[in-house]
């Protein structure tokens, strides 16, 4: 089966991403960055000793296409041009390695378009003779395809890269809380906020959506991209469910015993998890705070 990878990324999660792909592959000892804070990156993000360019790009555009297709062609164009134009310093920056390769490294490559489009602005580019170029130099497009076996190997990995897990977007919370779920916390929600109206009380409620959203989110990403990751989550979280519904939740107020379930979920993601960043998993905690009151294993009866 073939594997499936995120294609939504944020530009700099994915050159963080894309270099340690890279770094993988040559060796980290083998691949130099390309700070862009001082005078740009000259259309490239890091190289490496062996005589390969990388430039990092992923689309806005993700689910079109053609428009997909026209950015990244528009972005090799650019920066290969910006490699002729800074020939001067990127000959000092790989101080004489024989650049024989030039990569557009993306997310995604759907259309074989880019593909041509690449190879002739790098021919475009061999034929200036730029002193660093070898005469066999080529322009491609990679994507995660190209980089299976390290994909595998980080998702195999307890020590993955930070996962970037995407806010959740106010249409699927409304959707949500106009659903069962909206309506089992309303409910729940009014024992544990007798003092709350109808309209701070839906807000509350919404909150504990977005929570239950971004959770389930989180889950999924978890188990498609790091596995053994997911593994240890949902064993956190199972244990403390397990308890919840033998002993019950501690506290005499409902407002008690939500906090400190909470409490007891976030500790314990805090001890399991501890690659996750704190605040992927104060979001988890949340999150599966409001499954449980859907799910009524926490109920203020």
């Amino acid at each position: 089966m073939q594997p499936s990878y995120e294609r939504v990324w944020e530009g700099t999660a994915w050159q963080t991403y894309a270099h340690r792909l890279v770094q993988m592959r040559h060796g980290s000892e083998n691949v130099q960055r390309v700070p862009d804070r001082v005078q740009g990156d000259h259309g490239l993000e890091f190289f490496t000793t062996d005589g390969c360019l990388f430039q990092c790009y992923a689309p806005e555009e993700t689910v079109n296409t053609a428009k997909a297709s026209s950015a990244m062609k528009n972005k090799a164009t650019r920066d290969l041009g910006k490699v002729a134009k800074n020939a001067s310093a990127i000959e000092i920056l790989v101080k004489g390695i024989d650049i024989r390769r030039w990569f557009l490294l993306c997310p995604f490559l759907d259309d074989k378009s880019v593909v041509t489009h690449v190879r002739n602005k790098g021919k475009e580019l061999a034929g200036k003779s730029l002193p660093f170029i070898h005469k066999n130099f080529e322009a491609l497009v990679h994507s995660q395809d190209d980089f299976a076996s390290e994909i595998e190997n980080l998702r195999r990995s307890v020590l993955g890269p930070q996962i970037q897990i995407p806010i959740p977007d106010a249409a699927d919370v409304a959707l949500r809380a106009a659903g069962d779920a909206g309506e089992a916390l309303n409910a729940k929600l009014s024992r544990a906020f007798p003092q709350l109206g109808p309209a701070a009380l839906n807000d509350r409620a919404r909150e504990f959506v977005r929570g239950l959203v971004y959770h389930e989110n989180t889950m999924e990403r978890l188990k498609r991209d790091y596995p053994n990751v997911w593994e240890q989550a949902y064993q956190t979280i199972d244990s403390e469910e397990s308890r919840l519904r033998m002993v019950g939740a501690d506290g005499s107020t409902p407002i008690a015993q939500l906090k400190h379930s909470l409490d007891r979920i976030e500790d314990g993601l805090r001890k399991d998890l501890p690659t996750l960043p704190q605040s992927t998993k104060t979001h988890m905690a949340q999150g599966v705070l409001a499954s449980w009151l859907v799910r009524c294993p926490l109920d203020f009866s």
